[in-house]
């Protein structure tokens, strides 16, 4: 492998003496006037200015076995290396990336403070034939750049005699591996919905698998991802979105040149946002890829987007907003014969209240609600509204039982004898998900009267 690190700075030439040095399957030069310090599990070279109090530190670490991900590993190297010494934040730069003769590059630059001065840290990681080699590099200016970039762009890595294969996926399902996929297959699954195909105005078409909704319009295919649950394991990486990324794309895509979306330093409304070339295994194929991860309540929906190019995709795509508005293509119409049966739902939530004046606790108040319906292929339907609210120890409590006619139409539910003896109209539709459907109620004259209800079994 040649000059496959990506840095930050623009490449230079340097005239200095330099010495050719191996270290495990890593051959490079380092100039002279630095000083190496060499341990079992890597090599360091320093280098310091007593006049300018300049200093840096260049480490190539062992190579280790690779998780098969090369994503996985710049992020997992990123915690154990960069986060743990205090060199830089929990969450990387985007890396750039590289790719050359097998093997896979990701840098990432960032600053950190060290005795109360800046200082800069970078690291570079490696993947290819069944491994991962780590540099990192610390520094507190540019004094040293030439050198460094010298040192770097001379690195070249030996290929495994063999190549090492991952055994990690034949671990105990009770240790965390976080390089577990998400399980994506074109099987077939309409969920029991009876219209399992929307045709939408725009010309967007929605269909139910069994792992997605696949939302197709002329050169454009887009998965929406059924929720996933968000585990302490995958939450202990610090890189969430890194290791969503790695589950569900990576088993099924080549890819590289892969992009994150920059929201310009902290933010509280986070865009969750991957691009990247990419190459479906199973077919050959190319595409623009896009992948948008959006959580809530520790659930995250997650878009794949397949463009055939990245110029397609943004003529499309202009902004965030266009691609979160994907979501609303979950939407599905419903018809009197998978409407029958029973349908519930339950909710609830409490707030500890404490005096204002004093700050002593001053009791909880509380709400809940459970609400059940049965819609008959006769026309009829009965539902039953319980649940109680108000400050814990003299709650108020209600208990309200309906029966009526029922008309259905694809995207609307009509059902007399409602509160007051009044006919209420509402919006209706399903939204597919793993292994089933949520039935969306929403009242037309009451938009705040809404039901989501799952199937009685």
């Amino acid at each position: 492998m040649k000059k496959i690190i990506v840095l930050i700075f623009c490449a230079l030439a340097l005239t200095a003496t330099a010495q050719k040095t191996t270290f495990d399957i890593a051959t490079y030069t380092v100039a002279e006037g630095w000083t190496p310090e060499l341990k079992d599990f890597a090599a360091s070279y320093v280098k310091t200015n007593n006049i300018t109090r300049s200093w840096c530190r260049v480490t190539i670490y062992k190579s280790i076995q690779s998780s098969g991900h090369s994503l996985t590993d710049f992020n997992n190297e990123w915690n154990a290396l960069i986060v743990k010494s205090n060199w830089g934040p929990p969450t990387p730069p985007q890396p750039e990336t590289e790719t050359e003769d097998g093997w896979t590059s990701h840098s990432a630059a960032s600053s950190f403070t060290y005795e109360n001065k800046p200082a800069y840290s970078l690291l570079s990681t490696i993947t290819g034939y069944g491994v991962e080699l780590s540099v990192v590099v610390i520094m507190n200016n540019t004094e040293f750049m030439k050198e460094i970039e010298q040192l770097l762009l001379s690195l070249d890595l030996k290929k495994p005699d063999r190549p090492i294969v991952n055994t990690q996926q034949s671990q105990p399902s009770t240790q965390p591996n976080v390089q577990n996929s998400f399980t994506v297959t074109a099987a077939s699954g309409n969920h029991g919905i009876f219209t399992a195909t929307t045709n939408f105005d725009d010309g967007w078409i929605a269909q139910p698998f069994a792992d997605y909704v696949r939302v197709q319009k002329s050169q454009f295919t887009v998965l929406l991802h059924y929720g996933i649950e968000i585990t302490d394991e995958m939450r202990a990486t610090n890189q969430l979105e890194a290791v969503i990324f790695d589950r569900f794309i990576l088993p099924r895509y080549n890819v590289s040149n892969i992009r994150k979306f920059d929201n310009g330093g902290p933010c509280y409304l986070c865009v969750h946002f991957f691009e990247a070339d990419a190459v479906e295994k199973a077919t050959g194929k190319r595409y623009h890829l896009g992948f948008r991860i959006i959580t809530n309540n520790g659930i995250s929906k997650c878009i794949e987007i397949l463009s055939p190019s990245q110029a397609a995709f943004q003529q499309e795509f202009p902004n965030p907003e266009k691609v979160e508005a994907l979501l609303n293509y979950n939407k599905f119409a419903v018809t009197v014969n998978d409407l029958a049966g029973d349908w519930t739902s339950s909710s609830g939530s409490y707030v500890n209240m404490y005096s204002t004046v004093t700050g002593s606790y001053a009791g909880m108040n509380a709400s809940s609600s459970a609400d059940e319906f049965t819609f008959n292929t006769n026309g009829t339907y009965k539902s039953n509204h319980k649940g109680a609210y108000g400050m814990v120890g003299s709650m108020n409590f209600y208990d309200q039982k309906y029966n009526g006619e029922l008309t259905v139409s694809p995207w609307e539910i009509t059902m007399t004898k409602r509160f007051d003896g009044k006919t209420s109209v509402f919006w209706a539709q399903y939204e597919a998900v793993r292994g089933g459907r949520v039935l969306h109620l929403t009242d037309k004259q009451y938009t705040g009267s809404q039901f989501h209800l799952g199937r009685k079994n």
